[in-house]
């Protein structure tokens, strides 16, 4: 009987946690915690759900994490992919508390593709050459689909996957998904700010001015920080480089930079011979300024790529893990991407 007081207890005490959970505005990833922070200073505080360190793509939730999104005044998330982790959480709080960003009218217009990845074994790695980012007016809820499409590379004598991007003649969309990095597309990020705006608004109304204000800040520094995001980049932007991670279309897109296009590896371990040997060849068929790796990358992959391909090896952060929250944390979010992308390509 004492037992199963104890249960009850502990049930009980969980069932009560989300309550005690102090998470105002709660965002799923740190990008979009810099969008809602800028509006939210002053106003309310903001957390993030994915700590630190953290990839959203493979994350997995704690009980601590859904005591947050049932103790929130809002929560900021995308909806599709980056996040769907938080799929069921969401579905059991109400609507009014949710900003669910797949489902804005005005950011579907705005969407556009890129590659859905998966790792491969050595001898069998996936490259890809840099595609127009087309933009879609429909959400692609097949994040599976279209990975298997093989074909030969001219130049090469090995079997593996390869898109030739022709668009002008044609408009095949062979591995591509929509691309939900939407944190880095100013035009989308406004859109979000003016919907955190309006919700913090409802919620507090004694502070319409406060908000009001924060966001008019938001969008100013936002189009003074793009002007000179594109200055900067201008010297390179015809500078070829290849990423590991399709994940930044939007602010190449933006700024006008070229990627030529990326591979996938597994960040974790070391790419083998075969896997070195073909991205030389692409770096010399293409050539590729620069290599852009990111944080979750060892040692040994990046010394590996320095050391293997004689090209310089880059780091971009798309997660923006040494920003800070708070107001002008998403302008100070794209001139760390940019000045990350010129390190490199300057060189």
């Amino acid at each position: 009987m004492k037992k199963l007081l104890k249960i009850s207890a502990v049930s009980a005490a969980l069932l009560s946690a989300p309550m005690m959970a102090n998470a105002d505005v709660l965002a799923s990833v740190k990008p979009l915690g810099f969008i809602v922070s800028s509006i939210a200073d002053g106003v309310t505080s903001t957390q993030v759900l994915v700590p630190a360190g953290a990839s959203p793509h493979d994350y997995n939730l704690k009980l601590s994490d859904i005591q947050k999104v049932k103790s929130a005044d809002l929560v900021v998330w995308i909806g599709e992919d980056v996040d769907s982790f938080l799929d069921k959480p969401i579905s059991q709080i109400e609507r009014k508390k949710v900003i669910t960003i797949a489902d804005l009218a005005d950011v579907e217009p705005l969407l556009s593709k890129a590659h859905h990845e998966h790792f491969h074994e050595d001898g069998d790695h996936d490259h890809k050459h840099e595609h127009e980012h087309k933009h879609e007016h429909k959400h692609d809820h097949e994040h599976e689909h279209g990975h298997d499409h093989k074909h030969e590379h001219e130049h090469h004598d090995h079997a593996h996957e390869h898109h030739d991007h022709d668009h002008d003649n044609h408009d095949h969309d062979e591995g591509l998904t929509t691309n939900w990095h939407v944190w880095y597309s100013p035009a989308i990020s406004k859109i979000v700010a003016q919907k955190v705006a309006d919700k913090l608004t409802a919620q507090f109304p004694d502070k319409k001015d406060l908000i009001a204000q924060n966001l008019s800040d938001f969008n100013r520094t936002l189009a003074e920080q793009g002007e000179k995001i594109t200055t900067q980049l201008a010297n390179v932007k015809d500078k070829g480089f290849y990423v590991f991670h399709d994940a930044y279309g939007y602010f190449n897109d933006a700024y006008g930079l070229k990627q030529t296009g990326y591979f996938t590896i597994n960040p974790l371990v070391a790419p083998g011979a075969k896997t070195l040997a073909h991205i030389k060849e692409e770096i010399a068929e293409h050539k590729v300024n620069c290599l852009f790796a990111e944080p979750q990358f060892t040692p040994k992959v990046i010394k590996s790529l320095a050391q293997n391909t004689k090209v310089n090896v880059g780091q971009l952060d798309p997660i923006g893990d040494k920003v800070n929250l708070g107001k002008n944390s998403y302008a100070t979010f794209l001139q760390s991407t940019a000045d990350s992308y010129m390190e490199c390509l300057a060189k």
